[in-house]
């Protein structure tokens, strides 16, 4: 199964992020229902409810999907965690192979929709996002003062064609700001607006991974088994058990 293409109808699941979102439809064509929350934290508690409302719109089943997709980050890590071993678990239970798309290159080949000019300047932002093929700097914010950043060359079309330039960093906004190029999308362009609008760096604010981006996304990557998909954390999750071993009782030393 590795490295097969992708075909028939997709789900595609997003939750690296504070969003959760999930969409299905054609692989590559236009997607039959969509839904998009904002959650903090109830990652685990929103996806599996969000999977069955939009295959309801849908009009689809599980047995009918043929390719899942889904965000292998970076981003937060419980929600990253929950939305890969879902997936696992529906590609494993009906044998379909899975795509996984970084949240880097989701954000870059997203849409931009409506301008919103609370990082400030809407018209610089309009003028750093082209319809035509553009650089674009992804965002996520990573806690702890820190931004996951990647360049990409990005053609927009029905099935955007999106190019790194370079690899994915971590580290402080004020840091990595300098290896950013074209218009900033993101929460962590959002949350760090001000660092880079000083560098002169146009944002385009409220602009989150989108499931929809995901099924058009899908063909131009390979699919494999669930259990190959790996996620992409770029450093050490946030908190790390405390466990000290201790003998069993009776056991000799």
């Amino acid at each position: 199964m590795t490295g097969s293409t992708v075909s028939g109808l997709g789900l595609a699941v997003t939750t690296a992020t504070g969003v959760v979102g999930v969409a299905v439809g054609p692989v590559g064509g236009r997607a039959l229902a969509a839904v998009q929350l904002e959650t903090d934290r109830r990652h685990a508690e929103e996806l599996i409810p969000r999977i069955q409302e939009v295959t309801a719109d849908a009009g689809v089943t599980l047995a009918e999907l043929g390719t899942l997709v889904v965000d292998v980050g970076p981003g937060r890590f419980t929600g990253l965690r929950v939305g890969l071993a879902t997936v696992r678990s529906l590609a494993f239970a009906l044998r379909i192979p899975v795509v996984g798309l970084t949240t880097l290159e989701i954000l870059a080949a997203g849409w931009p929709g409506d301008i919103e000019a609370k990082c400030g300047d809407e018209a610089a932002a309009k003028q750093g996002w082209s319809r035509q093929r553009s650089l674009v700097t992804a965002v996520v914010d990573a806690r702890r003062g820190e931004v996951f950043q990647q360049v990409f060359l990005v053609e927009p079309g029905s099935r955007p064609d999106v190019s790194p330039r370079g690899e994915p960093v971590v580290g402080r906004a004020d840091d990595v700001v300098a290896e950013a190029a074209g218009t900033m999308v993101g929460d962590g362009a959002d949350h760090y607006c001000d660092v880079y609008r000083a560098h002169g760096r146009p944002v385009l604010a409220g602009h989150n991974p989108d499931a929809v981006v995901m099924l058009a996304l899908a063909p131009s990557r390979p699919a494999r088994a669930g259990i190959e998909i790996e996620p992409l954390y770029l450093r050490d999750p946030d908190v790390n058990p405390n466990v000290k071993l201790r003998p069993r009782v009776g056991a000799t030393r």
